[in-house]
């Protein structure tokens, strides 16, 4: 039975953990800024979906800022802003000495984002400026990786899909760090190959692009970090629902790497401004079994269940025990009934990642609530 790996619980960890430093922050004026961008109503579908899950996010973090007596400017800026309107925000609460913390909501428009780069990097709180940052990856990548690393203490095979966006890079750099060599799979790939992992991290933001086809139930857990919302307010990750039975534990959509990433957000902020010593929150691992045991457990199973249908007395026995009726006098037995044989498909390209471009919104920083 596949178990959910709440990052809901550990959001209600870090605020538990972190309530008690509110009356030290709250009379100081600290505050942090959150900027981000609004889509015109003449903008393509994707664009203003991808900007949608941007605005769940932005309101997301404002909220767990202000848990912890900090000052919260949510700056939205209009269709249309230019890079001067911009770079003015920006260099604003780069001089603001109250300002600790600033993170501009990704994606911004393609012609804004060389503007990012004006950040003071001391303020860069979610790694946007990647080397210029204080913080080796963006509160998303550390928090996947942490949820990851309680079913990783004996080195299995990791596989990171979109492992060459932002999320994904920094999710592999961590990995890497931490003596892991992950698989990463990427535009134009062979999205079978996660069949070979243990864990499966997935950060492509295109919905359902894990299937019951990539999903194995020997995976010890999937981490989907995809959240696009859907026209009839749903949101959809990057793992198809059919597939959420299948591995031994999973993160769900919503509920799972977006409360994480606030979580994330939250004690990097009490770090930094606050205690340095801070309490780090904690994922706890759902149970699972490795491969090897996996395997060898289900094989057992399969072979007792083998010898109890040899055992069997009689077709109307085994019906009595399944609850059903045996078949009537003079019809055939089960053996002998006609059966429609499986068709098999006809030879088709293996499933890829789509091209780039396509993905959806986790793949930028400051990204969604997943």
């Amino acid at each position: 039975m596949t178990e959910l790996v709440s990052g809901r619980d550990v959001l209600r960890q870090a605020r538990a953990l972190y309530a008690h430093y509110r009356p030290a922050v709250e009379p100081t004026g600290m505050k942090v800024a959150v900027i981000r961008f609004t889509p015109a109503d003449t903008d393509p579908p994707d664009w203003r979906v991808r900007l949608e899950a941007s605005r769940i996010s932005a309101e997301q973090k404002i909220k767990s800022f202000e848990h912890l007596g900090f000052r919260a400017d949510h700056v939205v800026l209009p269709p249309g802003v230019d890079r001067r309107a911009f770079r003015e925000v920006l260099e604003g609460y780069n001089a603001d000495p109250a300002t600790r913390a600033i993170i501009v909501q990704f994606p911004p428009p393609r012609d804004l984002a060389p503007v990012v780069d004006g950040m003071d990097p001391a303020k860069d709180i979610d790694a946007l400026l990647k080397g210029r940052s204080p913080y080796p990856a963006c509160a998303t990548a550390e928090g996947i990786y942490r949820v990851a690393e309680p079913f990783a203490t004996d080195r299995p095979a990791i596989a990171v899909v979109g492992g060459k966006g932002f999320v994904g890079q920094g999710v592999v750099n961590m990995l890497r760090a931490n003596g892991h060599d992950p698989m990463t799979l990427d535009y134009g790939d062979r999205l079978e190959r996660v069949r070979d992992a243990d864990i499966v991290i997935s950060v492509t933001g295109s919905p359902g692009i894990l299937t019951p086809d990539h999903i194995r139930p020997h995976h010890r857990v999937v981490i989907d970090s995809g959240f696009v919302p859907q026209a009839d307010g749903s949101v959809r990750g990057d793992v198809r629902a059919e597939a959420y039975t299948v591995p031994q534990n999973i993160t769900p959509v919503p509920g799972g790497i977006g409360p994480v990433e606030m979580a994330t957000l939250m004690e990097r902020v009490v770090r930094q401004e606050v205690d340095p010593n801070v309490v780090p929150w904690k994922a706890a691992p759902g149970p699972y079994l490795e491969r090897a045991r996996f395997t060898a457990d289900r094989t057992t199973a399969a072979t007792a269940a083998t010898a109890t249908t040899a055992t069997a007395p009689s077709i109307a026995a085994a019906a009595r025990l399944r609850g059903t009726a045996a078949p009537a006098a003079g019809a055939p037995p089960a053996s002998a009934q006609p059966a429609t044989a499986p068709r098999l498909p006809g030879r088709q390209a293996a499933p890829r990642l789509p091209p780039q471009g396509g993905g959806g919104p986790s793949q930028g920083g400051g990204g969604p609530s997943r």
